[in-house]
């Protein structure tokens, strides 16, 4: 067999253009609470003249789950992409899996919002970071949302019973007017955020017991997605999260 095989979460159905999926009900999930009182994100320096804005910014605080899970998760999605929002997540695949290139490049193909078009997604390095503050674990990608890229975020730290959790959505302001002057409507991210956070308890735990004993990097992918802040006051990862031994 000479092709590779691509990882995906499962079965997915292959919806016809036009064709509107059916509408399932949210199976049950807690809300986490949203923690209103998180201080404003700042722009770095280096920054400033990017013309950047902050389009969605939610803190909430996520119990049963911790900071090490949530890294594991980053490399393993196909595992368990339908349980994490079912009936809003379509199906998942990787197109450049992480256990071939490690953390930086990977690119993945997530059908939520659009069964037909997925979300391409590539993960890049904290160099793309714009903030002057950051939360202990940072993941960060890139994709676009009709003919504006957009960078997402979503940083956590360990706290008492789960995790602090924030999730960023940035824009150039160009991108965001062009949005508004096509009339391209965003989809709902923060109830979709919502229904995703809220229901990481019922399955991530479980999920990376099950696999925390495999002992193939390859099927198996650990990142160690921690920061540190550097002498300009940007941010880089500790580890290159580069899989070894495969």
């Amino acid at each position: 067999m000479s092709e590779k095989m691509i990882f995906n979460g499962g079965q997915r159905r292959i919806y016809k253009e036009g064709e509107i999926p059916p509408v399932y009900e949210r199976l049950p999930y807690d809300r986490c609470e949203v923690l209103t009182d998180i201080a404003p994100l700042e722009f770095h320096q280096k920054f400033k003249e990017a013309d950047l804005v902050t389009t969605v910014d939610v803190t909430e605080l996520v119990l049963g789950v911790n900071a090490e899970m949530i890294d594991w998760w980053w490399g393993n999605l196909e595992k368990g992409y339908h349980l994490w929002a079912p009936g809003e997540h379509y199906g998942f695949e990787w197109i450049v899996p992480p256990c071939e290139v490690g953390y930086e490049g990977s690119v993945e193909a997530s059908y939520e919002f659009d069964p037909v078009h997925p979300m391409v997604i590539t993960r890049v390095g904290m160099e793309k970071y714009p903030y002057t503050t950051c939360y202990e674990h940072c993941w960060i990608a890139q994709g676009h949302l009709g003919p504006a890229q957009t960078t997402l975020v979503h940083m956590y730290e360990d706290t008492e019973g789960g995790i602090l959790w924030r999730t960023v959505q940035i824009m150039e302001e160009k991108d965001l007017r062009t949005l508004k002057e096509q009339n391209i409507c965003m989809p709902d991210t923060t109830s979709h955020l919502q229904y995703e956070s809220g229901r990481l308890r019922y399955f991530l735990p479980q999920l990376y017991e099950l696999w925390k004993d495999h002992p193939d990097p390859y099927q198996n992918v650990h990142f160690d997605l921690r920061v540190t802040k550097t002498e300009d006051g940007t941010f880089r990862h500790i580890s290159d999260n580069i899989i070894k031994n495969h």
